[in-house]
């Protein structure tokens, strides 16, 4: 379509903004309907996203993004929801595995569509979009019911906002301190490759660098799930980044192979609070589950993004092999400071 980059970022910005910003919207709602069924349209959005090749202009593409990222907004709220209440009491360890399917997801997902267009051309695109309707339509009729805290939740939003301003203060730690953590894993996700090449190495090389972090990444997310029910949130959030960053420092004065030995490392420590923190937010506010976890999860990765967009401007003044590390050692080091003041958990 002889698009100009900017563009083509804008497609990019309107699927993160209804797939991240929508979280919370979809996130209030589904408070108040306790429908599980709403986690049909994450994977149905997506497979509405393989038709991209047939739009004709420009805006019909933004606007199918835009449904398809709604589909994703409606699903993570409801689903971190489920996830939780369908583990019983080892709800940290099933957020967890919820969360790091997701990481696998979009890995499965990118060999999937390499497989198709290289066999079959790029019209073959949509093929995967039925693995989509194929796992999303059966969940209009046997997803499991959402436990409602009070049979319905009638508050109206500023009632909302009144029931959650004692806890305010402690989600909004949470959210800061999740927020620096999930930053600097998509520094690393975005620009890692690119700093490999920059320095020295090979292509072959940057890619395998990101896999094996994204590999030992689900590993560690899954492990600090189950960690989590033992020794508690708190202290795995906390820890996440406070042995993640260094350990992630050292990795950037490594050569190889231990550069890629310490980054698989950093990758385990980092993402052991990914499910950690979705959890210990609905344990804050029970009966505003999915609208938190919509904090936690949409509206994190969404500034998270702009602020890596940011990192990658810098990059292009100084060199990513300069604003990297230091990218990382100040929002990293910024978020350790801030976990201290996370609030104690109720062991009662």
């Amino acid at each position: 379509m002889n698009l100009s980059l900017s563009m083509a970022g804008l497609l990019a910005s309107m699927f993160a903004f209804s797939g991240a910003i929508g979280q919370p919207l979809f996130g209030y709602f589904s408070d108040r309907v306790g429908k599980g069924w709403l986690i049909a349209l994450g994977p149905i959005g997506g497979a509405f996203m393989t038709l991209l090749i047939y739009m004709p202009d420009y805006t019909s593409i933004l606007f199918l993004l835009f449904l398809s990222g709604a589909g994703s907004a409606c699903f993570h709220p409801v689903a971190s929801v489920i996830a939780a209440q369908i583990s019983g009491k080892r709800k940290g360890l099933g957020v967890s595995v919820y969360v790091a399917g997701g990481r696998l997801g979009v890995g499965i997902g990118a060999g999937i569509s390499t497989f198709l267009v290289t066999n079959w051309g790029l019209e073959s695109i949509p093929i995967g979009g039925l693995l989509g309707l194929a796992i999303g339509i059966p969940f209009f009729f046997v997803a499991p019911k959402i436990e409602m805290t009070s049979s319905p939740l009638t508050m109206n939003f500023t009632e909302t906002l009144s029931s959650l301003s004692g806890v305010v203060r402690p989600l909004l730690i949470m959210w800061l301190v999740n927020l620096c953590r999930t930053t600097v894993t998509m520094l690393i996700g975005t620009y890692m490759p690119l700093y490999v090449v920059s320095a020295g190495g090979s292509v072959g090389a940057g890619g395998r660098s990101i896999t094996l972090f994204l590999f030992a990444a689900a590993a560690g997310g899954i492990y600090g799930g189950h960690l989590s029910d033992r020794v508690g949130r708190r202290l795995i959030m906390i820890g996440g980044l406070l042995f993640g960053v260094p350990m992630l420092g050292v990795t950037f004065l490594m050569p190889e192979p231990f550069q890629t030995v310490f980054l698989m490392l950093s990758g385990a420590i980092l993402y052991s609070p990914m499910g950690v923190t979705v959890t210990y937010a609905q344990e804050m506010a029970p009966e505003h589950k999915a609208l938190v976890s919509a904090f936690m999860l949409g509206v994190v990765w969404f500034i998270g993004s702009m602020i890596a967009i940011g990192v990658g401007a810098l990059g292009d003044v100084w060199s990513i092999l300069t604003v990297l590390p230091i990218a990382i050692v100040i929002i990293g080091g910024t978020g350790v400071v801030i976990s201290f003041g996370l609030p104690k958990e109720n062991k009662a």
